[in-house]
């Protein structure tokens, strides 16, 4: 369960060995990441997606290389899903930091990496021992879980939900159905029996057809004799920067 030392070993050698980014003006290209500077380096941040506006206080781009440099970046910070020819264009005017989207552990451990490169040393080891103080108490509690989210999705093999259940040390049941985004059949999830039921991204604010299949009469009956936990959907968008708060919903019964 343990991966702090090695970690803090790497990011200890990027904080003595690489020049500091702290006067740096960051533009980021994903609203995720918007969140995560907004967060750990708010005076760097020059700019946000124009997604992220209402949320953040920030000058905002609308993803043409026009609207981001007139933002005056001296770094771009971008993930492995934004425009592949908009990177490659920012990348004949400044820096750009393409961080990956962990869909492993090893991958999140890179991602945790490249930040403290960017010289965010201080709040990736805080990040890190928070990490492990929650994984900890959670592995405590070994269980069976069924991950369901909105048109009768859930999570299977190689994803990022996947890679944070078995670092518990729990079974996901639904990851036998395949890798990915796999399909669930309503007959087929009644019959199981797991420790924990966990919804992932279902808006109870506003009416979607994607949520109706969660009021099947089975469906209720269903959930009703389980124990249900609860991941909302914004936390549910950006689960690899908000993973305090999953774990911490992983832990609470609706």
């Amino acid at each position: 369960m343990r991966f702090s030392g090695l970690l803090s070993a790497v990011v200890l050698l990027f904080s003595i060995a690489l020049p500091t980014h702290a006067d740096e003006r960051w533009v980021s290209l994903n609203q995720c990441v918007d969140q995560l500077l907004q967060r750990w380096a708010p005076e760097q941040l020059a700019g946000i997606t124009y997604l992220s506006g209402a949320d953040i206080d920030k000058p905002t781009h609308n993803g043409t290389l026009e609207s981001v440099l007139a933002l005056k970046p001296d770094r771009v910070v971008a993930t492995q899903f934004s425009d592949a020819k908009l990177v490659a264009r920012l990348r004949d005017y400044v820096p750009v930091t393409v961080l990956p989207q962990p869909q492993s552990w090893s991958a999140y451990q890179q991602w945790l990496a490249q930040l403290a490169e960017l010289g965010l040393t201080e709040q990736v080891v805080q990040h890190q021992h928070e990490t492990e103080k929650a994984l900890t108490r959670l592995a405590q509690q070994p269980q069976d879980v069924v991950m369901v989210m909105p048109n009768q999705w859930s999570w299977g093999r190689n994803t990022w939900a996947n890679a944070l259940i078995e670092r518990l040390n729990w079974r996901n049941q639904t990851a036998t159905l395949g890798s990915g985004l796999v399909a669930l059949q309503l007959e087929q999830l009644i019959q199981w029996q797991p420790d924990r039921v966990i919804l992932e991204g279902f808006s109870g604010q506003t009416f979607a057809l994607a949520n109706q299949w969660q009021r099947h009469p089975l469906m209720q009956r269903w959930l009703e004799q389980q124990r249900v936990m609860v991941i909302d959907s914004a936390t549910a968008a950006c689960p690899v920067v908000n993973i305090g708060n999953y774990l911490e919903r992983l832990g609470a019964e609706q």
